[in-house]
């Protein structure tokens, strides 16, 4: 296998994986817990920001412990998908600069891989091997 065909390999599983990522943070409560002490009670409330706003809701105290550990799971998966996204663009820097692929194709191949289900996401060999047939094509 020449250099520039697994330079072009480790991008487009960068890219599976950043997909992948995404899809679990999409899935996962945002936010954090916040506690409220009213007349002696204590109410628990899931809250976070859409644009100027700050929603909430209202956490069950039976729930309370899911929840958090979903939140803490998101978090995690983030800062995992920040590390994974500077992976990838290193990679796709490498594979600019070996002139084997352009900017158009990289774009394309983010697109189907952003566009592809969760299901199909599990075959991460085919598409490996799809995606890298039609970039050195």
């Amino acid at each position: 296998m020449k250099k520039s065909e697994r330079q072009v390999e480790v991008l487009i599983e960068s890219l599976i994986e950043c997909a992948n990522i995404e899809k679990v943070i999409e899935a996962l409560p945002r936010g954090y817990i916040s506690v409220k002490k009213i007349s002696g009670h204590t109410y628990y409330y899931r809250q976070w920001r859409e644009g100027d706003k700050i929603i909430s809701t209202y956490v069950p105290e039976s729930y309370l412990k899911v929840i958090r550990q979903k939140i803490e799971i998101r978090k995690q998966n983030e800062e995992l998908l920040k590390i994974l996204k500077k992976d990838a663009k290193k990679a796709e820097r490498d594979v600019l600069k070996a002139g084997e692929v352009s900017q158009e194709q990289i774009d394309q191949a983010k697109e189907k891989i952003n566009s592809l289900s969760e299901e199909d996401l599990e075959n991460r060999e085919a598409i490996v091997n799809s995606l890298k047939a039609e970039l050195l094509a």
